[in-house]
């Protein structure tokens, strides 16, 4: 009788021990990103444990363009990734299942963004630009989509741009070899050409965006955030307090882009903190159908309610 209660003592101990392991797994989530500063508070989270703590194993990947990450995410290389509002409004209209998590920042920002045109080429207009090579990191994504409706509102027919796929952090080289008249681009990548002497500022074309709209954000597909739904709130709530932290630690959180980005701190040093956001709203993602839907980027009509995770278990 007692080396019965002793082996069920045992077993009931082995179970205890096991389930109490498995529970204190992390989630491992590998971030797919492009390297700009708007996804410092994800950075920070993981340098800060606010990630761990709540049993976040995160990593992080460079991409060299956003229009690869939601094939990653589809293909399960990537669990979350940081697409851009048309990106993710085109993979939606193309039959895949993805949903915005949350974004990483809002306009008005103080990140310097815009068209960079080659030193000597002369362009300082929106017509200049007709005839032209500009070079887009991602056709189809933020600052391609946001140059094409600046164009043709200041009466660019856009047909007339040979637009072409390049890379941020080629901003500078790529307008040096002369490949291109210009680029699209932000901080610090911009910042740099610009002190190269390579380029200058042409038009900080993004400046004509409401306030409130949003650039993009961390990005899943439905089938992992339906299966990972504590994850997904961890998540939040670790980007979350990384905006509080970055308020009151600038040095620390610039050191964090330096780490996952690779830019020289010379040059992390200079850039304004972006204008940083979590939460998002369906009403933002609405603004992005409206553009998507008159450039005839998309077919349907997307519902931003359903691609937008819900919200009301989360600050």
């Amino acid at each position: 009788m007692l080396r019965r209660a002793l082996y069920a003592a045992a077993g009931w101990l082995a179970t205890a021990v096991l389930t109490t392991a498995l529970a204190q797994t992390p989630t491992k989530i590998t971030v797919l990103h492009t390297g700009g500063a708007p996804y410092m508070a994800s950075f920070v989270a993981k340098d800060q444990g606010f990630f761990a703590k709540r049993g976040l194993d995160v990593d992080f990947k460079l991409a060299q363009n956003g229009s690869v990450i939601v094939a990653a995410l589809v293909a399960g290389s990537a669990q979350i990734g940081l697409p851009t509002a048309t990106v993710i409004l085109q993979a939606v209209d193309n039959g895949l299942d993805v949903v915005l998590l949350a974004c990483n920042n809002q306009y008005p920002e103080k990140t310097q963004s815009g068209l960079l045109a080659r030193t000597g080429s002369n362009i300082h207009a929106a017509k200049d630009l007709e005839g032209k090579k500009v070079g887009v990191p991602g056709i189809g994504g933020f600052l391609d989509i946001v140059l094409r409706k600046w164009l043709a509102d200041n009466g660019v027919d856009v047909r007339r741009v040979n637009f072409v796929e390049t890379t941020l952090a080629q901003s500078a080289d790529i307008l040096k070899s002369g490949n291109v008249d210009a680029v699209a681009s932000l901080d610090p990548f911009l910042g740099r050409a610009v002190a190269a002497g390579v380029g200058y500022v042409a038009a900080n074309y993004t400046s004509t965006l409401p306030d409130g709209t949003i650039t993009g954000g961390y990005t899943s597909t439905r089938e992992w955030a339906t299966g990972n739904p504590k994850a997904v709130i961890a998540f939040r709530e670790a980007l979350l307090e990384a905006l509080d932290y970055i308020k009151d630690n600038e040095a620390s959180a610039r050191e964090s882009l330096v780490r996952y980005t690779g830019l020289p701190p010379q040059v992390v040093a200079t850039l304004a903190i972006p204008n940083l956001a979590v939460r998002v709203t369906p009403d933002q993602m609405q603004f992005w159908v409206d553009v998507a839907k008159q450039q005839n980027l998309i077919q349907g009509t997307p519902d931003p309610k359903r691609i937008v995770w819900p919200w009301n278990e989360a600050r």
